[in-house]
Order: C-alpha cells, then sequence, then structure tokens
C-alpha cells in the first residue's frame, strides 16, 4: 500500500511538472510596448523628471527651475561631453592600430585562435550585461560599436 501511494503521488507530480512546462511553452512572450522602445532621450528624461518631482512633492514653480537648472548646466557640459566623446573615438582608432599591429606577429593557426577568443569573449559580455537603457528594462540599447576590427 506504501508503494502504490509513493507511485501515485510521484506519477501525479509528474503530471504536474509536465503540464506546468507545457503550459509555459505555450504562454507568448510579449515584448515592450512600442512606445518604450521608441522612447527618446528627451522622453526618458522627462518621465524620470516628473516621478523625480512627484516623489519630492515640487511645486509647479519648482518644477520650472529644476528644468532651467538642467537645461543650463547641459550647456555648460556640452563641450565637455564632446570632446570625451572625440577621446572615446581616438582611443578606440588607437586599440584597432595597436590589434592590427598585434596580429600582423601572429601566425595564421593564432589568428583563428585569437578571433575565437575575442568572440568568446564577446558572447560572455553580452550575457553579463544587459541592455536596457537608464534603468527601464525593456528598453533595449543597441549593441556597443566593435572596437577590434575583424
Amino acid at each position: 500500500m506504501n508503494k502504490k501511494f509513493l507511485m501515485l503521488t510521484c506519477a501525479a507530480a509528474l503530471l504536474i511538472g509536465i503540464n506546468s512546462v507545457r503550459a509555459v511553452e505555450e504562454e507568448p512572450i510579449t515584448p515592450p510596448p512600442a512606445t518604450e522602445k521608441a522612447m527618446s532621450r528627451d522622453d526618458m528624461h522627462k518621465m524620470r523628471a516628473e516621478k523625480f518631482a512627484q516623489e519630492l512633492g515640487l511645486t509647479d514653480e519648482q518644477r520650472k527651475k529644476a528644468e532651467e537648472i538642467r537645461k543650463a548646466d547641459f550647456e555648460k557640459m556640452r563641450p565637455l561631453m564632446d570632446e570625451m566623446r572625440a577621446l572615446r573615438e581616438k582611443m578606440d582608432e588607437m586599440r584597432q592600430e595597436n590589434m592590427k599591429s598585434f596580429e600582423a606577429i601572429l601566425t595564421p593557426e593564432q589568428q583563428v585562435k585569437l578571433k575565437k577568443m575575442i568572440e568568446e569573449h564577446k558572447r560572455k559580455m553580452d550575457e553579463r550585461r544587459p541592455r536596457h537603457v537608464g534603468g527601464f528594462p525593456g528598453i533595449e540599447r543597441p549593441a556597443p560599436e566593435k572596437i577590434l576590427h575583424k
């Protein structure tokens, strides 16, 4: 009797598990709403600023002043951001040149092995790095440009 009870319990658990798996497989995966994916940087800023203002309980006048401060500071920072962008581009070019020089000293077999190592590293990085923008899951950021040449 004890054996029958154990077998029935196992069979019931198995059936429940199979039905659960089947239900999950049949459930459609819904992508985030199109409006979130198409959201511009300004729209995301406005959404964050509104949430921030609501949580702090800012008055309309405080909101207006906060926006003026943000815009003024952004304009002050713009030249620095442009400079940083130019420096990143220059560094990327230098990395590419460095990689070309390094590859030139490798044998064809080593070059193939290096390419596989780079692809594996990229795959691991992509798995670890979430692809959402500014803390908004579902809003995907484009993949970073390849620093290493093919």
